[in-house]
């Protein structure tokens, strides 16, 4: 079940990379500025992600989906995010909820299971998913890598790129996890992106207030010479920015110490 999961939340792992055009009253280096002074803030995440293939074996198709929402606030000097993330999977008949206050200090990842907290640092999709702060780095990575038409709103600006499905891996440095997801079968899969893009807008002032990002994608997993089973995937995710440089101290949560391993929770 664990790696149903971890293949749900490769689809929701999305950063991409870009850099904003001039003659617009908003520059790159405004907007770096501004994301350079963010500290703390909080954030609204939701995530979705639908899938489908046909077995081989049976020939009949396979549909899963998975929805999801993080509220949380971050603390970007300290390391610190913390909040709760709610999931929600469907697949070959079965409903998987799951509702988990998280807390993530640096490179370490925890989740309060059944009132007891675990720590999952180990697992990378989950860690990733949760941690919004992330979010600022992933826009960081669109202002230096490539060019953008930034454009004027009614009420601020924003811009639009068009991305790849590597691009992002290799933008955010995600190959070791998807290593450790698909493991030797990584050199056997072709992901062909039919659409892909990452939105963002910005304030006067350049501080982000909202990311979006879109992709629909084409995985062909060659398991066999003769076996190949072909996934479709659309994956959507949006982030809402508030309380920027506002938010008070994040304390670390009683029980953190004493926390258990994440692989002993039973799903």
């Amino acid at each position: 079940m664990k790696k149903l999961i971890a293949l749900f939340l490769l689809g929701l792992v999305i950063a991409a990379s870009g850099c904003i055009g001039d003659g617009t009253g908003l520059t790159k280096e405004k907007v770096l500025t501004s994301l350079k002074s963010i500290e703390t803030a909080r954030y609204d995440q939701n995530f979705s992600m639908s899938m489908y293939f046909t077995d081989p074996s049976t020939s009949k198709t396979v549909n899963m989906s998975m929805s999801g929402r993080a509220l949380g606030a971050f603390n970007r000097s300290a390391g610190i995010d913390t909040g709760n993330m709610s999931l929600r999977m469907h697949t070959m008949g079965m409903d998987i909820k799951l509702n988990w206050p998280y807390f993530i200090n640096g490179t370490s990842a925890y989740f309060k299971v059944d009132g007891k907290w675990y720590n999952a640092s180990s697992s990378d999709s989950l860690y990733r998913q949760a941690k919004g702060s992330l979010n600022v780095d992933y826009i960081e990575n669109l202002l230096r890598n490539r060019n953008v038409t930034i454009r004027k709103l009614t009420n601020g600006y924003a811009f639009r790129v068009n991305i790849t499905f590597w691009e992002f891996v290799n933008a955010t440095n995600q190959t070791g996890y998807l290593k450790e997801v698909w493991g030797p079968s990584l050199d056997r899969v072709n992901v062909t992106t039919n659409s892909g893009w990452v939105e963002v807008h910005l304030r006067n002032d350049g501080t982000p207030t909202f990311v979006e990002v879109h992709m629909n994608l084409t995985m062909a997993f060659k398991f066999a010479p003769k076996e190949t089973v072909v996934a479709h995937l659309t994956v959507q995710q949006s982030t809402v920015f508030s309380d920027v440089n506002g938010v008070a101290g994040i304390k670390i949560p009683k029980g953190i110490k004493s926390a258990g391993d994440f692989k002993d929770v039973v799903w």
